[in-house]
């Protein structure tokens, strides 16, 4: 909107106060104007009709500039209708009382025309770039919204009946609206499930965006390669093409940790590749049970990376579980870590629970931990028990 298109309310008990204003504000191109004799009767006009901005006297009958202001601020109209103050050299403090309760500026009396039009212009300008603002941001909030939503439907959330040869189970939250947390799940071979867990470097939409890359790379080389070769790839044939795809245009070095196996239904042997992530671990009647030794580097660091395959061997009570750094790194209102002790004492606490009760176990517990201490990593755990074949 033009400022000149603007909706001004003079406000003065001196009706040749108001007339004088109102022929200054006509001069300077103003087309709608109103007047008001006094505080009740201006009220009663700005909650009536839209008004952009009130030119309002400090002494007057009834209801004072000071009481009228306090009553648009308890209304919540200040965004929408900005206030300046009219003033005798007398006038002052309550001046700056006023400004202190958001009016946006003050006019001496008598009025000087430079004045006026300096600093009406200035106030409809910044009201008009705060309207602008507001705008962007409830956009971006809608769209990030829309982000979010679109980032957790890529996920699995088809999750394998009960009572089959697989019982699993994922959560993942985002810190912000969108993240950079990933984990998938989905059959090569009938007799084959790809699992995979990820934390990408960094957060907010360039991580979910790395994050979308690196789930399709992940879905679509897997199974190209299984159909162009005839045969199952080994998890580091895998981890090194998404190296090599991920290396590509990628000038901010984003990276992402990546676990990433094959479980082989019938035996209950997952064969994976640790890429710079947490290692996985099972979890049974003996206790824990993680690879101790040094993972591989995360994948999109740099070209040419070689990665090497492990094994992990389940049985049949117990339960594998892979997760990102968000979990035993969330802290709560005193900066104290959840750590990695408390959660491997948790997971010993739900072991033998269903992989869904045991996920949501688990992250309640970290929640719990957080109490409204701000979640500042994104949190995904995922959760697998095998049942053996010869168990039906």
């Amino acid at each position: 909107m033009h400022v000149a298109d603007s909706h001004i309310l003079v406000v003065d008990d001196v009706e040749d106060n108001r007339a004088i204003l109102l022929r200054r504000l006509q001069r300077l191109g103003f087309r709608h104007l109103a007047e008001a004799e006094d505080g009740v009767a201006a009220l009663d006009h700005i909650r009536a009709h839209p008004v952009d901005l009130v030119l309002l006297d400090v002494m007057m009958p009834r209801m004072n500039g000071v009481e009228v202001l306090e009553a648009i601020r308890l209304e919540n109209r200040l965004e929408q209708t900005a206030v300046i103050m009219i003033s005798a050299s007398t006038e002052i403090e309550t001046v700056v009382k006023c400004i202190d309760l958001g009016a946006e500026d003050y006019l001496p009396k008598p009025f000087n025309p430079s004045i006026l039009r300096a600093r009406i212009g200035s106030v409809l300008e910044k009201k008009a770039l705060r309207a602008e603002v507001r705008r962007q941001l409830t956009r971006l909030e809608v769209e990030m919204a829309s982000a979010r939503q679109q980032q957790l439907a890529m996920v699995n959330t088809h999750f394998p009946s009960p009572g089959g040869a697989i019982d699993l189970h994922a959560v993942m939250m985002p810190a912000q609206e969108v993240g950079g947390d990933l984990y998938d799940f989905f059959e090569v071979t009938p007799g084959t499930l790809c699992i995979a867990i990820g934390d990408v470097s960094g957060k907010g939409m360039p991580a979910a965006l790395f994050m979308a890359r690196t789930r399709s790379l992940l879905r679509a080389g897997t199974l190209q390669f299984y159909a162009l070769a005839g045969r199952m790839p080994r998890p580091s044939e895998v981890a090194t093409l998404l190296n090599e795809e991920l290396c590509k245009n990628n000038e901010d070095c984003v990276f992402v940790t990546l676990v990433l196996g094959f479980l082989d239904i019938a035996s209950g042997r997952l064969d994976y590749v640790n890429a710079g992530h947490l290692p996985p671990f099972k979890v049974g009647a003996d206790g824990i049970v993680a690879d101790r030794t040094n993972a591989d580097p995360p994948i999109g660091v740099m070209d040419h990376l070689t990665f090497a395959d492990r094994d992990i061997q389940l049985g049949a009570s117990e339960t594998l579980v892979l997760m990102t750094d968000g979990l035993p790194e969330m802290e709560n209102d005193g900066h104290e870590l959840y750590t990695s002790e408390r959660l491997m004492a948790d997971c010993l606490s739900l072991a033998g629970n269903a992989a869904r009760a045991f996920s949501g176990g688990l992250i309640e517990r970290v929640l719990a931990h957080a109490g409204d201490a701000p979640q500042f990593d994104d949190i995904t755990a995922l959760v697998l028990r095998w049942r053996p074949p010869s168990a039906d």
